[in-house]
């Protein structure tokens, strides 16, 4: 093969959603709803589950689920200053907790994000670290935890952006190990200095000393970590990236603050070098296109149906896909193409990444 001229390679951040972790327990058999809405693909969502959860005076209330926006709901009742509606959104809240992790808990992905390990797997190689592609890090609206397992199986060791304890993992000290910046914290993350991180487990409890934001439409960055997490998020678009890939991520109005940062950290690019950095979608592809007409004040959006870098045009008439088609399970795929289309480049520096490019764990061959 012909030595290809290389300018270096492209700088990487993932902005990691919802998608992703429903892309991890589909990759493992599972069919259960990971998503807020309830799909034709996956049956009830989350939202119609922790309604049920809450009891049928609430469903009675506010809906079973179907149309029910479960952030906004909670947002109005913590902000209409009646006790027993401020009551009631706290206990939405942990509803979303318990009936989150144990979701995670049935499709048996809580110890095991298979496709994540893979991709950490993919961007550790040498060469293709060094030539091809360097993960600056990932950008994460998830409060499950997935990422940090993924990092210590394949790094050793967990880049939280912040000084932290745990028993579970081992703090970075390596510069090369990417940063996982967790925007609104993590079930797993409890209050402490300093602040001390766990691996969620099945029998994982709720408590009010939890690091995070729960759902809610406005999310609250001021007070530390979440402020300096949100300005490491900047710095990582602003300076280190030239493509951002998001996956599963819907990219809705209740994620203001994430789209804010996205337009704001383009422009800063696009004054410094004259080029903001590419934006490229890994969900269905109509819900790509979807947010490329919703979202047009951001830049060079591009569904995955227009990826070149595998075979991806299949998704531009995809339409009402059977459980049972590659093409369902967006993170799988592109990331199985991924493999593929670099392992035929001699991207990789050696036998390790050719042989897991031809077997995706949990996938159809």
């Amino acid at each position: 093969m012909a030595e290809r001229k290389r300018s270096g390679p492209k700088k990487i951040v993932y902005l990691w959603g919802a998608g992703a972790t429903q892309g991890e327990a589909q990759n493992l058999g599972s069919r259960i709803s990971l998503l807020m809405r309830d799909t034709e693909a996956f049956g009830e969502g989350i939202t119609g589950r922790i309604l049920r959860r809450a009891g049928p005076s609430v469903t009675a209330s506010f809906g079973s689920g179907q149309g029910v926006d479960i952030e906004k709901l909670i947002s109005l009742l913590a902000s209409s200053g009646v006790h027993r509606h401020f009551e009631l959104a706290e206990s939405l809240r942990t509803q979303y907790f318990a009936e989150l992790l144990s979701s995670l808990a049935t499709a048996n992905v809580l110890e095991n994000p298979q496709l994540s390990i893979r991709l950490f797997e993919m961007h550790n190689d040498r060469r293709f670290n060094e030539e091809v592609e360097s993960l600056s890090g990932v950008i994460t609206t998830n409060h499950d935890g997935l990422l940090q397992i993924a990092s210590q199986i394949v790094y050793g060791e967990v880049n939280l952006g912040f000084s932290y304890s745990s028993e579970d993992f081992a703090p970075s000290v390596l510069s090369a190990t990417p940063p996982i910046l967790q925007l609104h914290g993590s079930f797993s993350w409890q209050f402490g200095v300093p602040i001390r991180i766990a691996i969620l487990r099945r029998n994982s409890k709720y408590s009010t000393d939890t690091v995070w934001i729960p759902p809610t439409t406005q999310k609250e960055v001021r007070s530390y970590p979440f402020s300096k997490l949100a300005a490491l998020a900047y710095e990582l678009l602003a300076r280190q990236c030239d493509v951002l890939r998001v996956v599963g991520a819907s990219l809705t109005q209740n994620d203001w603050n994430v789209l804010s940062l996205i337009f704001n950290a383009q422009r800063h690019r696009e004054f410094v070098s004259g080029t903001p950095f590419r934006i490229e979608l890994i969900m269905p592809h109509d819900t790509g296109e979807q947010i490329a007409r919703d979202c047009a004040f951001l830049k060079h959006l591009t569904p995955i149906g227009y990826l070149t870098e595998g075979r991806f045009d299949d998704y531009k008439e995809a339409r009402d896909l059977p459980s049972d088609s590659d093409l369902s399970n967006p993170f799988a795929y592109w990331l199985n193409e991924k493999y593929e289309f670099h392992t035929t480049r001699g991207d990789f520096d050696g036998e390790d990444a050719r042989m897991e490019s031809a077997e995706t764990p949990g996938s159809s061959p």
